[in-house]
């Protein structure tokens, strides 16, 4: 979306999730909010789409994870913004939609009001958990991760180097889970027996449920060795099984 080329004021029809610029269109919301966000400049409109998606991103969760609520420190009072609101028709080919019809005299102005209606309605910008830039998310997509070429890879997105650590990271958790299960079994049989009390078997649990989390704590460390992923357990099972 070329910010530059956009004259004021400016007419947009918005109808459901999507909406057009002029002749141009349909867009969906968010798309533009996005975009701006992308380009990186470090302007007050930036900061304060920013300061929006922070305050309000919590009504997109879990999609979201890592925006925190704080609609105390963010007084709509002080962001207002300047529109007319109408209504009319877009034609399309053998009918019409019925539109909302703004019409906004600055781009921030435009982009605040298309951020809000992109969070109401489930879309919303979001940035990379792998490279940090900002990608376009829609209602229901759950990715993390933005499909540019991932850093240091020739041909890799980030969704696909991204989501390749997720599976290792989801094995290597399912693994830690098999050896807490197979000591669980093997001591609450000892219980079953009469070989060990309740108290021990209490003491026990709770101490491997501690052990077990511990090591999940320590495989969702970044850049992981295959070695040191093998020593961690090493240790697991050797704690949960010396009684």
């Amino acid at each position: 979306m070329d910010f530059a080329s956009m004259t004021f004021p400016l007419t947009v029809d918005i109808s459901g999730v999507q909406y057009w610029i002029g002749d141009e269109g349909p867009y969906k919301l968010g798309m533009a909010a996005t975009e701006f966000l992308a380009d990186g400049s470090d302007t007050e409109t930036r900061k304060e789409l920013e300061e929006l998606l922070r305050t309000f991103g919590f009504l997109l969760s879990p999609f979201t994870d890592g925006y925190v609520a704080a609609g105390k420190r963010f007084d709509l009072s002080d962001h207002t913004v300047g529109c007319a609101v109408n209504y009319g028709y877009r034609p399309i080919s053998g009918g019409a939609y019925f539109v909302e019809r703004y019409t906004f005299t600055s781009l921030r102005d435009f982009l605040f009001v298309e951020l809000g209606k992109a969070i109401l309605n489930g879309n919303a910008p979001r940035q990379c958990r792998l490279c940090g830039r900002w990608f376009f998310h829609e209602k229901s997509d759950r990715t993390i991760y933005c499909d540019r070429v991932a850093p240091g890879e020739a041909e890799r997105t980030c969704r696909e180097v991204g989501a390749r650590a997720l599976f290792e990271k989801k094995i290597q958790n399912e693994d830690a889970w098999k050896i807490y299960k197979r000591a669980y079994k093997k001591y609450y049989a000892r219980l079953m027996k009469g070989t060990m009390t309740q108290e021990e078997f209490k003491a026990w649990a709770d101490e491997a449920a501690a052990e077990r989390d511990k090591a999940i704590r320590q495989l969702q460390r970044e850049n992981i060795s295959e070695v040191l992923m093998a020593e961690i357990f090493g240790e697991l099972r050797e704690r949960l099984n010396r009684k």
